[in-house]
């Protein structure tokens, strides 16, 4: 079967399972985007940026007018960051409160008023709207092991609850694979390794280092004398047998297919000149972003119209420490996502790339007297030329202790989902509204199925 004629056939399965009026609804907001989206030879890139360990948006995005800051700064105590430090916002759209952004986010803030950057208040991972006395009640339907790193990272990337799970950017991949020309190289790409949100479909994503491609131990090129050019031939000879095992034969494809992408990769690369934007040599971030903005450079040679990438970087547990640890996380992703999306200006790609934030979790209020602990509701950032930038997306919430946001602790309940963040983004990335409705299982619970952050 075709992948062409295998997507259609999910689709009109899609549409029986869901019924007319389900699917109308969502049509009636993705379709004419969809057209908008699909003409032409366009090229789109969605480039994840994932914050490992819960990042304390509630430090990265604070309540500026005096009410609301004192509310803040009563509940922080030790965290709180003095009032005259903060970077004032000035979003387009109303807001009952008054937001700044983190001290050392100078670059984001002006990027912000050009309206290239978009905040999405109180994001997580829901099944359906909770409120407080939901979730006292246990009214409603709760994602799986609330608070839990490997949980709650496996939930935002996959949206699924049980076994085996597939990433909602490997679902979409699989829905729009016939989108680029080579066959071999993968939609998505991972500069972090191994992930979920990428994970479980019919083609597997591309690893790719900071450096450039990943080579296999032992197997670099060399001269034709060498031990390593003997090892190949060797290896070679053993992927090109015949083998009557299943698995012998799949390994085999794999591992064939790998070394082949890796000489093309590695040669549209050489052949490709990198973008001159400056990013910082010593932010490991930085560096990914770098070869991330690399790759769209050479995305014609490679025969790509749409790619994501998936870029994640850790530190962000801020149990400990976090007065010291955390505006130095804030100065990082601040250089390294305006360095990023700088290269793209260079490019003349800005308006073809959108990049995300996205994290396991907020933190909690309260601090534990050096720290945060495992929260739930959080704020994402969200660049790129297409954005509908310099607005404050969604209900922010009351950060006061026992407050209707509140479920103990200083954990907050979110009011936007995943997956309205998600499907937002993939409206915009050129999925339709059946394959919306396929990717983000949840989206029917909320009222909201596009949540205006993209243009």
């Amino acid at each position: 079967m075709s992948t062409l004629t295998r997507r259609n056939l999910l689709k009109r399965s899609l549409l029986t399972a869901l019924g007319s009026s389900t699917l109308g609804a969502l049509s009636a907001q993705f379709n004419l985007a969809q057209a908008q989206v699909l003409g032409g030879g366009d090229y789109r890139a969605l480039v994840c940026v994932f914050l490992y360990g819960g990042n304390d948006a509630f430090n990265m995005v604070i309540p500026e007018s005096l009410a609301e800051y004192n509310t803040y700064a009563d509940t922080r105590r030790s965290l709180a960051i003095p009032r005259d430090q903060l970077l004032k916002l000035n979003p387009t759209n109303w807001q009952p409160a008054d937001y700044a952004l983190h001290p050392e986010m100078p670059d984001l803030r002006a990027l912000f008023d050009q309206q290239k950057l978009a905040i999405v208040g109180n994001v997580g991972t829901l099944i359906q709207p909770t409120t407080q006395q939901d979730y006292i009640n246990k009214r409603v339907p709760l994602p799986p092991q609330l608070f839990s790193h490997n949980d709650q990272q496996n939930y935002v990337m996959s949206l699924q609850a049980t076994k085996p799970q597939q990433g909602w950017a490997s679902r979409m991949a699989d829905l729009m694979m016939d989108a680029n020309t080579n066959p071999q190289l993968s939609m998505n790409i991972s500069l972090s390794g191994a992930n979920s949100l990428q994970a479980g479909g019919l083609r597997a994503p591309y690893a790719i280092g900071s450096g450039g491609v990943l080579d296999y131990w032992s197997l670099q090129p060399g001269n034709p004398e060498t031990w390593s050019v003997r090892r190949n031939r060797a290896y070679d000879a053993l992927l090109a047998k015949t083998y009557s095992h299943e698995f012998a034969r799949e390994f085999a494809t794999v591992q064939r297919r790998s070394l082949d992408l890796g000489v093309e990769l590695r040669s549209a690369l050489e052949q490709t000149p990198a973008p001159s934007t400056e990013f910082n040599a010593q932010s490991r971030l930085a560096g990914m972003l770098k070869m991330v903005a690399h790759m769209i450079a050479a995305r014609e040679s490679l025969g790509m119209r749409r790619q994501i990438f998936f870029v994640g970087i850790g530190d962000y547990d801020t149990h400990g420490d976090q007065a010291n640890r955390h505006p130095l996380l804030m100065r990082e992703l601040n250089h390294a996502l305006t360095s990023f999306y700088n290269a793209t200006v260079e490019l003349g790609v800005s308006d073809q790339v959108t990049t995300f934030t996205a994290s396991d979790f907020g933190r909690t209020l309260t601090s534990n007297g050096d720290g945060t602990d495992h929260g739930w509701g959080s704020h994402q950032l969200v660049l790129g030329g297409s954005v509908a930038g310099g607005q404050i997306v969604g209900t922010m919430p009351e950060l006061a202790i026992g407050s209707v946001d509140d479920i103990g602790e200083g954990r907050i309940i979110p009011t936007t989902s995943v997956d309205q963040y998600s499907a937002t983004l993939a409206r915009w990335y050129g999925l339709d509204a059946a394959g919306i409705a396929q990717t983000f299982p949840n989206l029917a619970n909320f009222n909201a199925a596009d949540l205006g952050f993209m243009g």
